[in-house]
């Protein structure tokens, strides 16, 4: 079960990233690289679940890697695209240069703190470490600040979104496809903070979900943007 569920997560973030990315090159939107960037580290945090999963057993390589990428970084560098969207380019900026220091330093932490092996042992039913591996200070309240930052941003924007659609033609559609994207961005960040802070958490199950609810909101918007585009006159 452990490996199907991160195994579809995989094969739908690397399709959602692909995406994203293709949209990237032909709109250069940074809002959409800075998404897709996202998706790629959400790849490699979940890709570490495979390798663990087919191994058998968490190695202090596998388990820094997703604790970096997935816990540290997923939701905090969604919420940075998404204030691109909504910000000044000021502010987004601004706030894009936070993420990275927090993303560095709290990487750097992850990646050189001494990690006890014997920890690694202690899973769940899924297979995830139940244990609290790394201390509170200085290494997972860096996850908890980029994950409040992160899930701030992201499903601000989503919640701002909502509203600027509020009187929209094809408000109803495209409100769906954001509400979806914000739900799934909630359920990656809180899961990932309420973990690291000692609480449970089914991971592997909840990111599936997270991603899902994403996509499939990201796909709703984008369809009824789409939609947009050929129902306005144009004019010359």
């Amino acid at each position: 079960m452990a490996l199907l569920l991160s195994m579809v997560d995989v094969l739908l973030s690397m399709l959602f990233a692909g995406l994203v990315l293709r949209q990237w090159m032909e709109r250069r939107k940074p809002h959409q690289l800075l998404w897709a960037m996202a998706l790629l580290i959400w790849t490699i945090a979940v890709s570490a679940e495979v390798m663990t999963t087919i191994a058998g057993v968490w190695t202090p390589f596998t388990y820094r890697l997703y604790y970096a990428f997935g816990a540290l970084m997923v939701a905090a560098w969604l919420g940075a695209g998404s204030v691109f969207l909504v910000a000044s380019r000021r502010v987004a900026w601004s706030f894009l240069i936070l993420i990275v220091l927090l993303s560095l330093t709290g990487s750097s932490l992850i990646f050189t703190y001494p990690i006890d092996a014997s920890l690694l042992t202690h899973t769940d039913t899924l297979g995830f470490v139940e244990t609290n591996v790394f201390p509170f200070i200085p290494v997972r309240i860096f996850i908890v600040i980029s994950n409040i930052l992160g899930t701030v941003a992201f499903v601000g924007s989503a919640l701002y979104s909502l509203w600027s659609l509020r009187h929209s033609a094809f408000g109803r559609s495209r409100s769906l496809g954001v509400g979806l994207i914000a739900v799934g961005g909630l359920v990656a960040a809180s899961t990932h903070s309420i973990g690291v802070l000692g609480g449970p958490g089914l991971f592997r199950l909840s990111e599936l979900v997270a991603i899902v609810f994403i996509f499939g909101g990201y796909l709703i918007s984008n369809l009824s943007l789409d939609r947009q585009v050929v129902f306005t006159p144009q004019t010359s």
